[in-house]
């Protein structure tokens, strides 16, 4: 009589688990099929017409976008053109509807130039959020990777990462003039490189990061002393020199300057390296 009792209790239980195994298969199945029927889509409205579209309620519009856009990257799908073109017109469209909004740019730079390759869509809303949040200094940070990485412009990376250094902390300041200076000589802009970093020294009361500074100046003007008398060389015997010894050899320099950092100056390519 127990023994009915016990196993008639179980049977509502083993229901009740067949019910539960089916139902989480079925919803397994419906959320496969609508994550792949899952697509962006967006409004394809200039920023101006999104603008008066939304009146007043341009943050609450924003917010909306943006959501729009994290729902479609956080999903499985790896999207097609037009669904990262939809992305990028979402996230543009919330920058513009509210350009203070920090997690607007921190989104399209996770995604856009790594997964679509949109360099250029990114650098217009990193640029928009550099323009409004003057106290923040990663979209310049930002901007000066983008520029350095995908795009191969040193120069132009230089630019951002200086202007970028001054907004930052004292800590990160220091880095980011040091990786801008490095940029802006590679891109042949040694004079330009050594005036920023020297402007930094001259603010700078911490004797540690002074002498840090100082390390990084002295180096680059040895570089730039030795890059013009590489010129020099080049203009006299028309070719390049085996090496830089060979300046001295011939007269270009008296003595190849030394290296603060302890490393040898070398010639690759025309361009003198530290």
């Amino acid at each position: 009589m127990k023994a009915a009792k016990f196993f008639g209790s179980l049977l509502p239980l083993a229901m009740l688990l067949t019910l539960y195994t089916v139902a989480r298969f079925r919803v397994d199945e419906i959320r496969a099929d609508y994550s792949y029927r899952l697509h962006a889509a967006a409004l394809p409205v200039s920023t101006e017409m999104m603008k008066a579209i939304a009146g007043e309620f341009k943050g609450l519009a924003a917010d909306y976008l943006l959501l729009e856009a994290a729902s479609f990257i956080g999903s499985k799908e790896k999207g097609t053109p037009g669904d990262w073109d939809a992305v990028a017109r979402l996230l543009d469209q919330s920058s513009s509807l509210d350009p203070y909004f920090r997690s607007t740019y921190l989104l399209a730079q996770a995604n856009l130039p790594w997964r679509a390759q949109k360099y250029s869509e990114t650098l217009t809303i990193l640029e928009r959020s550099k323009k409004h949040l003057t106290w923040d200094w990663l979209p310049g940070f930002f901007m000066g990777f983008d520029y350095y990485f995908f795009l191969k412009d040193n120069f132009r990376a230089s630019k951002e990462l200086m202007e970028a250094s001054k907004r930052s902390d004292p800590v990160s300041s220091i880095s980011l003039s040091s990786w801008a200076a490095r940029l802006a000589s590679k891109a042949g802009q040694v004079s330009a490189a050594i005036d920023f970093l020297s402007s930094i020294y001259e603010k700078t009361d911490d004797e540690g990061t002074r002498d840090l500074l100082m390390q990084r100046i002295m180096t680059l003007r040895g570089a730039e002393t030795l890059q013009s008398a590489v010129d020099s060389f080049v203009a006299q015997f028309g070719r390049m020199p085996d090496g830089l010894d060979e300046l001295v050899v011939t007269g270009i320099i008296p003595v190849i300057p030394s290296n603060p950092y302890g490393r040898p100056f070398t010639l690759k390519d025309g361009t003198v390296e530290y």
